[in-house]
């Protein structure tokens, strides 16, 4: 059989010839990684590629190797890359970066900020409302059971009903 002649000069033609007949018999005891280990033990003499070589000489096809003759080769293929866009966030509202220079100064007294801490990673949990208002940095904090909208919005309305609809008065 004849071989691309200028890329495989350098190595034993006799080991390429050794190879596909260790590939295509029909009970093999080779991969091409034992089989090029094998010939280096057994044939000391001789210059052998090394593996990664053999590989890219069976996907160029310089030698009469077939990937399809390399079940291992067939099944671990490359995936296509994609790309990392997280389509799977939720949008929730504007984000803290675009909130308004205003309130990003701290000139006025109403903008508000609101989180929820969390002590344990646990369901039943107590957990704890915040809010801070921007300007004066005042905080008003609310014990919680749960961290579900319907428990922050039952707690903000109890914070509203104690305070008044007016936070300016707090």
């Amino acid at each position: 059989m004849k071989y691309h002649t200028d890329l495989t000069e350098k190595f034993s033609q006799q080991f390429f010839k050794d190879l596909q007949q260790a590939v295509t018999e029909t009970y093999r005891i080779h991969s091409i990684d034992t089989f090029v280990h094998w010939y280096r033990l057994n044939h000391p003499n001789e210059k052998v590629p090394c593996t990664k070589t053999v590989y890219t000489f069976v996907h160029q096809g310089i030698i009469p190797i077939k990937p399809i003759d390399l079940p291992k080769m067939v099944s671990i293929r490359k995936r296509p890359e994609k790309e990392n866009t997280k389509t799977y966030k939720k949008n929730m509202g504007t984000s803290i970066e675009n909130r308004p220079d205003v309130a990003n100064n701290r000139t006025e007294f109403v903008h508000w900020e609101i989180d929820l801490v969390l002590f344990k990673k646990t369901k039943n949990e107590a957990l704890l409302l915040t809010l801070v208002e921007r300007q004066t940095r005042y905080t008003i904090m609310r014990k919680m059971n749960g961290k579900t909208a319907q428990c922050v919005l039952r707690t903000l309305k109890n914070i509203l009903n104690n305070i008044g609809n007016q936070p300016s008065r707090v």
